[in-house]
C-alpha cells in the first residue's frame, strides 16, 4: 500500500507541477489590468451580447464595467427573459440615455438552455451589422480594454475565436470560497495549454462569418450551454480558441456554502460529460491523480489510528500529505489577495478531494439544475426536457 500511495503522490506532484509551470505566466499576466490603450484606425463593428437574470449590487457593478469599454465601435444588447425579471429594471436604469445600448426580451426557452436562448435572441436582433460578436456574462468586473483585448488577435489575423477568463477575489477565507478560488484557478491554468483551450462564455469573441458559416446558432438552439458546445463544434472544423491572458475579469466572491460550490463544480463537469463524453470518461485518470493521493492518505492515517495500517503505510501517507502541501504552497504566488497559509492549504486539499466527489456525481444522473430550471440532457449536450422544478428520477 505504501508504494502505491507514494506512486500516486508522485503522479499528482508531476501533474500539478506541469499545470503550474505552464500556466503561471498566463494567470499572472492578467492580474495587473495594465494592457496599453490601442489606437484603432479602422475598427470592425463589434456587438456585445449580455444575457442576464436577477439583480444584485455585484451585478450592477459588473454591468457598469462592461458599459465602460474603450473600444470605439461597440454596440451593446442586453437580454432578459421578460419584463418581470429583476434584471430588466436594472438594465433599463443603467442604459437610460445611451444610444449604443438596448434591452430586449427573449421569452422562455423551450429547446435549449435559457442563456443560449437569450444569446440567440441577441444575434437575431443584431442581424448583419456586427463583424464580430462578443458574448459576456453579467456578474464579473471587466477591465476597460476587455473588448479591445478580445478583438485585437482577430483583427491581427491570429484567431477567429478568442476568450478570456476570470479569477475569484475572495471576500472571506471559508472553505467554500477557497474552493471556488481553486476551481476557477485550475480552469484558468488549463487555458494556457493551447491544445486544451476552450472558449468561456463569460468573455468570448468570434467573427460573425465563422458564427454563421458553421451554424453555431443551430448548435445553440438545442444545447444546454453556449461556450462548451461552440468550442468542440468549431474544433471539428479546425478552429481552435485562442486564450487571451490579458482578458482576465474579476469576480468578488463570498461563501454561499459548500452545497453551492459543490453544485457549481459538478455543473462544470456535467458540461464535459454532455459535450465531450470521451474526454469526460478519460478524465478519470486526472481525477485519480488529483484526488487519489489525498483521499488515500487520509484513509491510511485513519486506519493507522486504529492499528489497521502498518507504520510504513502511515509514514507514506504523511509524506504524501506534506508533499501535497508543498506544491500547494508554491501555488500561493497565484493568490489574487494575501491569504493566510492555513486557509490556502485547507482550500487546496479540499479542492483535490471535491474534484473526485463531483466527478462521481456526474455518473449518477443526466439532469442538471441551474437558476431554478432543471434540464434533462442527452448526448452532445442536447436538451431533452426542461423542468421548472428538479424532477425525481
Amino acid at each position: 500500500m505504501s508504494s502505491v500511495l507514494l506512486w500516486l503522490c508522485g503522479l499528482s506532484i508531476v501533474v500539478l507541477g506541469v499545470l503550474f509551470a505552464n500556466g503561471r505566466r498566463h494567470v499572472l499576466q492578467g492580474m495587473d489590468w495594465s494592457w496599453p490603450s490601442r489606437e484603432w484606425s479602422n475598427p470592425p463593428a463589434v456587438a456585445m451580447s449580455i444575457p442576464l437574470t436577477g439583480n444584485s449590487p455585484e451585478m450592477r457593478k459588473a454591468l457598469a464595467t462592461l458599459l465602460d469599454q474603450d473600444y470605439p465601435a461597440l454596440r451593446y444588447v442586453f437580454v432578459t427573459k421578460d419584463e418581470t425579471d429583476p434584471a430588466t429594471a436594472l438594465v433599463a436604469e443603467l442604459i437610460a440615455g445611451r444610444d449604443d445600448a438596448e434591452l430586449i426580451h427573449s421569452g422562455p426557452a423551450t429547446t435549449c438552455g435559457q442563456k443560449n436562448h437569450n444569446q440567440l435572441a441577441a444575434v437575431a436582433h443584431l442581424g448583419t451589422w456586427p463583424e464580430i460578436f462578443v458574448f459576456c456574462d453579467s456578474t464579473h468586473d471587466a477591465p476597460r480594454y476587455l473588448v479591445s483585448c478580445l478583438v485585437a488577435p482577430i483583427v491581427e489575423g491570429k484567431a477567429v475565436l478568442t476568450s478570456g477568463y476570470h479569477r475569484i477575489i475572495p471576500r472571506d477565507f471559508s472553505v467554500a470560497t477557497m474552493g471556488m478560488l481553486f476551481s476557477t484557478l485550475a480552469i484558468h491554468l488549463l487555458q494556457s495549454f493551447r491544445f486544451l483551450s476552450q472558449p468561456w462564455g463569460g468573455a468570448m469573441a468570434v467573427t460573425r462569418r465563422v458564427f454563421e458559416e458553421h451554424d453555431v446558432a443551430q448548435v445553440w438552439s438545442t444545447n444546454i450551454v453556449d461556450d462548451f458546445s461552440m468550442g468542440p463544434h468549431l474544433l471539428k472544423k479546425g478552429i481552435r480558441c485562442l486564450g487571451v491572458a490579458d482578458a482576465a475579469l474579476k469576480t468578488s466572491f463570498s461563501s454561499k456554502g459548500m452545497k453551492a460550490w459543490d453544485d457549481w463544480l459538478t455543473r462544470q463537469l456535467f458540461y464535459l460529460k454532455f459535450c465531450t463524453p470521451v474526454e469526460w470518461v478519460l478524465g478519470i485518470f486526472l481525477v485519480v491523480a488529483f484526488s487519489g493521493p489525498v483521499v488515500l492518505s487520509l484513509l491510511c492515517l485513519f486506519a493507522g489510528m486504529f492499528g489497521v495500517a502498518s507504520t510504513g503505510t502511515v509514514d507514506a501517507a504523511l509524506v504524501s500529505l506534506v508533499s501535497t502541501a508543498s506544491i500547494g504552497a508554491i501555488y500561493r504566488v497565484l493568490a489574487p489577495v494575501p491569504i493566510p497559509m492555513f486557509r490556502w492549504l485547507l482550500g487546496f486539499y479540499t479542492i483535490l478531494i471535491m474534484v473526485g466527489w463531483c466527478y462521481l456525481r456526474t455518473w449518477t444522473t443526466n439532469i442538471m439544475a441551474w437558476r431554478g430550471i432543471a434540464y434533462r440532457v442527452g448526448f452532445g449536450g442536447v436538451v431533452k426536457e426542461i423542468f421548472h422544478t428538479s424532477p425525481r428520477e
